[in-house]
């Protein structure tokens, strides 16, 4: 059973409001974080194809929620991507995220994007810090808020 995960509504990748924004819905499924993104013509780097700062930022953001599985609100400290092949601007793409470790302030998180055939186009891992308590009760305010 899937369960949809908040979000806010300024975010470039997942806030509704965004009208510039790619206003992906992500989900939780099975111990992973999951999205689908459906590129268009203003995603492309080369003709035809993704741009992959796109793809890096969907990788992050997936990844980065896969920290909600266990009750933790994160931002980037370091991500390393590996692209595999170029992903074509006609194919969706589904990013997933999970869980690797948890060092307490930090929590080790990997994830990938793959085309419908299963193929991966990228994959990353990064670590990602633990956001201090009052950070994150002022961004739980401003989430319900609407912001």
């Amino acid at each position: 059973m899937q369960k949809r995960q908040l979000d806010s509504q300024a975010c470039f990748v997942c806030g509704k409001a965004n009208l510039q924004g790619l206003q992906l819905d992500f989900y939780e499924e099975e111990n992973r974080v999951q999205t689908i993104f459906q590129p268009r013509t203003e995603h492309q780097g080369w003709p035809g194809f993704v741009h992959a700062g796109i793809i890096m930022s969907i990788l992050d953001e997936t990844i980065g929620r896969a920290a909600f599985l266990i009750d933790a609100w994160v931002m980037t400290g370091r991500l390393e991507v590996r692209f595999r092949s170029p992903a074509p601007i006609d194919q969706s793409l589904t990013f997933v995220g999970t869980v690797v470790g948890d060092r307490g302030k930090a929590v080790e998180l990997e994830g990938f994007a793959q085309l419908p055939d299963g193929s991966v186009v990228a994959e990353g891992r990064g670590l990602y810090m633990r956001v201090p308590d009052e950070l994150r009760e002022a961004l739980e305010q401003q989430i319900a808020a609407g912001y």
